[in-house]
């Protein structure tokens, strides 16, 4: 799968949604979601080591659930929490780290989140709510 990252005329990186979502899964996934979650597998790169960020995904389990069961975090989990996270249930609702989610993103977005706010998105994507922190 070709790594859908756009460049501008400069070579920096540009803002898609893809390249949001990938960045917010990392995020989530490498500090945010840790303590409450475990990953028993998971795939952001290429075979050539560019991000995948259409086909990332990681299989999590939820540690404080009774159940165990494996859930799937991936591009269509993270729009989804996205998309709630901009909405107007959500988006005044949670205390964001700095600035509230961009409801449009450009190629100009430059949307400073932190682990938390990774989290949240997961969560919202996950379960439909914020369940954990």
């Amino acid at each position: 799968m070709a790594n859908d990252s756009v460049f501008n005329e400069a070579g920096e990186r540009v803002m898609t949604n893809d390249q949001l979502y990938f960045d917010l899964f990392t995020t989530a996934l490498e500090g945010g979601i840790g303590y409450w979650s475990s990953a028993d597998s998971y795939h952001w790169a290429n075979d050539d080591d560019s991000e995948d960020v259409i086909g990332f995904y990681a299989v999590i389990v939820d540690r404080e659930a009774d159940d165990g069961k494996p859930l799937r975090l991936d591009r269509d989990v993270m729009a989804r929490g996205y998309r709630l996270a901009t909405s107007s249930e959500w988006r005044n609702r949670i205390g964001w780290s700095c600035d509230k989610p961009p409801v449009v993103i450009t190629a100009d977005t430059d949307w400073d989140y932190d682990a938390g706010d990774a989290d949240v998105i997961a969560q919202l994507g996950l379960f439909g709510d914020v369940i954990y922190g």
